[in-house]
Parts: C-alpha cells; sequence; structure tokens
C-alpha cells in the first residue's frame, strides 16, 4: 500500500522589505556643498568628520528578510487585466500564531513575497495581512505579462 505525502505547508517561502529612505538623504550633506556656509574650502579632518557621522545615520541598503520558512501559497477565483498586465490575487499560509510576530517582523502592505512551489517561483506584494490564534493568512498580488 502506498502512503500518502501530503504535508500542511509544502511550498517555501520567504518575505522581503526593502528599508524605509528618508527622502531628504540624499541630499549633499557636506560643508563644501552648502551654500550658506562663509567658508566653501572646509578642512578635510571636518570632512571625514562629517562623511562618517552620515554613513552612521544613513540606513543600510540591504533586504530584510522578515519570514523565511515552510507555508503553503494557493490561488483565489479573483484576476483583474489591466490593459496588458494580469493580476491574480493569492492567497499565502504561514504556520506562525499572532502572539509569535514582532512590531519589527510582522509584515505589511508592500513587503515583497518569494513564493517557491515545486520548481518556480512566484513574486509579489503584500495586500493585507490577517494573523490569527491559528496561524498567519496573507493575501498578496501576483504581477505576470
Amino acid at each position: 500500500m502506498a502512503r500518502v505525502n501530503n504535508p500542511r505547508f509544502p511550498h517555501t517561502c520567504r518575505i522581503l522589505r526593502r528599508p524605509e529612505s528618508d527622502p531628504m538623504s540624499d541630499q549633499p550633506g557636506t560643508v563644501t556643498d552648502d551654500p550658506m556656509t562663509d567658508n566653501p574650502m572646509a578642512d578635510e579632518e571636518e570632512q571625514e568628520v562629517e562623511q562618517q557621522n552620515q554613513e552612521q545615520q544613513e540606513p543600510s541598503s540591504e533586504v530584510v528578510v522578515l519570514y523565511e520558512g515552510v507555508c503553503r501559497g494557493y490561488n483565489r477565483d479573483t484576476t483583474s487585466d489591466n490593459g496588458d498586465v494580469n493580476a491574480s490575487y493569492r492567497n499565502l499560509a504561514l504556520p506562525l500564531k499572532q502572539d509569535e510576530w514582532t512590531e519589527q517582523n510582522i509584515p505589511r502592505e508592500g513587503d515583497k513575497i518569494e513564493l517557491h512551489k515545486f520548481g518556480y517561483t512566484e513574486y509579489g506584494q503584500i495586500i493585507d495581512i490577517r494573523p490569527s490564534n491559528l496561524g498567519t493568512h496573507i493575501l498578496w498580488k501576483y504581477v505576470r505579462n
């Protein structure tokens, strides 16, 4: 007799977040670039200190992995057609309950998803998250051309 292999969470996924950037962070911050300074030629030491301070204040440009592990991805019956792009709304079930998330690592709207399903990968963006006592369900948008 053959043994049935039907795991509850057969897929793997990653939920990624890009760091939020300050819209003013790309502005020049050195003394020599400030048009209001009296001395446009500052010492090299002051420039190095200013540059080190700026590097410490800037957020890292690395992508943060919020979750990586088992999941179950499944389709909904909703598909939208916007011109040349088809978008499917999909669900993702994670085995994490609401008390296992923290404020720093709970997914939010706009975070990215990579879902690995038996040999191919789907990429999308989170629309809604619903943590509960039984697990977490995420509604996300999968765009394909």
